[in-house]
């Protein structure tokens, strides 16, 4: 019995004989079945008038019925990769919508906000290269789950916006960094404000050590409150602290009983085109509500995000007191994602979320990655670049963002007195 050899479309040989014509097989490496076909012999063709040549369609049918193969669905474990891809992407689909939905609405929403979102990137140390072996024509849905993880669940930015020239105005370089204490920061403080060039630096848990290190500081005008300090290339005019008195009404007498932190500070600043309203802030950290999680409290939970939402929103009324430019900067404890960030401060633009390339990380937990420091700023501000520093002895990293006063002319005009900016509550 003669046997012959046949081959399938991912190139792997079969070795069969004339018993097996008719019958079908099932590629080992790839999962495609195959109808197998007796080769054609190469013979003479017989001699043939000649004859008008017609124009042949460019069909799929043109083909000899024999040679065309039987196309059969993939099989066996090529077929369980190719449900775990469209699996994949519709798992990373819900926990993208439950996270912007359900982001601190519910407990799992906001388990979400705060965990390494990371995670959801390692399925594909195992799907990419089985996809490639077996599956290559799910590579499309692989590659669409990726971008949905990388895109609406992890925060990457593109930063095109930086590509397009800004308007002319006034350019000003801030910074913000909570420095946990700032200890190691204040003995290299004055390299560190000349490497960031900034005009006004806003630190977070600014401890003795550094408040010491900024009073010995020349060309710099600084202010210090409990837990915050600004310093500022420009006078500062006025200095106010947020009323506390409502934050401190919620904190409960036992130890384990959660309280809001709700620092918050706005300045008037002297800017070179006129007062320029800054604000930095500090407010309530979602660690005690986890605490009560991770203790079975869902109530610690609950009370955690609902004294988050009464600080913002008490924040947001305290720095909008005025009129004219304005930048917030701070340590939020709150991602983008948010609804009580999108709900208190959605209305301003978020300099990384505008002009940022990357994933922004400012907070540096163990595994934990997350971007909860920001710098925002109303519409007379045009964001040129935004971008996150190296490691600083910090838990957080800097955040340093550039910026362009878009009306400088009219504030000049404005700023001699005939229209007074308000800073009154």
């Amino acid at each position: 019995m003669a046997t012959f050899t046949v081959h399938c479309r991912c190139g792997e040989p079969f070795h069969v004989d004339d018993g097996a014509i008719g019958r079908h097989i099932a590629c080992r490496r790839c999962g495609f079945v195959t109808e197998v076909q007796r080769p054609q012999e190469s013979t003479p063709a017989p001699a043939r008038a000649p004859r008008r040549r017609r124009r042949r369609r460019n069909t799929a049918t043109d083909a000899p019925p024999s040679r065309q193969p039987v196309l059969v669905p993939p099989t066996g474990f090529a077929r369980v990769v190719g449900w775990a891809i469209w699996a994949y992407l519709g798992a990373v689909l819900l926990v993208a919508a439950g996270m912007w939905t359900l982001g601190d609405r519910t407990v799992l929403g906001t388990v979400l906000l705060f965990m390494g979102r990371w995670v959801f990137l390692l399925p594909l140390i195992l799907l990419v290269p089985v996809t490639l072996w077996l599956r290559r024509d799910r590579l499309v849905v692989l590659a669409l789950a990726a971008l949905v993880v990388l895109g609406p669940i992890m925060g990457f930015r593109t930063g095109w916006r930086r590509l397009i020239p800004g308007p002319s105005g006034v350019p000003i370089r801030v910074a913000s960094f909570n420095v946990e204490g700032g200890g190691v920061i204040a003995q290299m403080l004055p390299g560190l404000l000349d490497q960031w060039n900034a005009q006004v630096v806003a630190f977070q848990e600014c401890g003795d050590n550094l408040v010491a290190a900024a009073n010995r500081l020349s060309g710099w005008h600084h202010v210090e409150t409990k837990d915050l300090c600004l310093l500022s290339r420009y006078p500062i005019r006025r200095a106010e602290v947020m009323d506390r008195s409502a934050l401190d009404r919620v904190k409960q007498s036992e130890e384990k009983e959660i309280g809001g932190a709700g620092y918050v500070v706005r300045f008037i600043l002297d800017g070179p085109a006129g007062p320029i309203r800054v604000a930095n802030l500090h407010l309530e950290t979602p660690r005690k509500g986890f605490e009560g999680l991770m203790e079975r409290d869902l109530r610690r939970m609950r009370m955690n995000t609902e004294i988050r939402d009464v600080e913002s929103h008490l924040a947001r009324a305290w720095v909008d007191s005025g009129t004219g430019p304005l930048i917030v900067l701070g340590d939020f404890n709150t991602p983008v994602e948010s609804r009580i960030f999108r709900q208190h401060w959605g209305d301003l633009a978020d300099a990384f979320s505008k002009a940022g390339f990357g994933l922004g990380m400012t907070k540096y937990n163990g595994w934990i990655r997350v971007r909860i420091d920001h710098v925002l700023t109303n519409d007379q501000w045009h964001v040129d670049r935004a971008s996150v520093g190296p490691d600083a002895f910090s838990d957080h990293r800097p955040l340093l963002v550039d910026l362009t006063f878009v009306e400088a002319s009219a504030f000049r005009q404005r700023a001699d007195g005939s229209v007074r900016v308000n800073t009154e509550p």
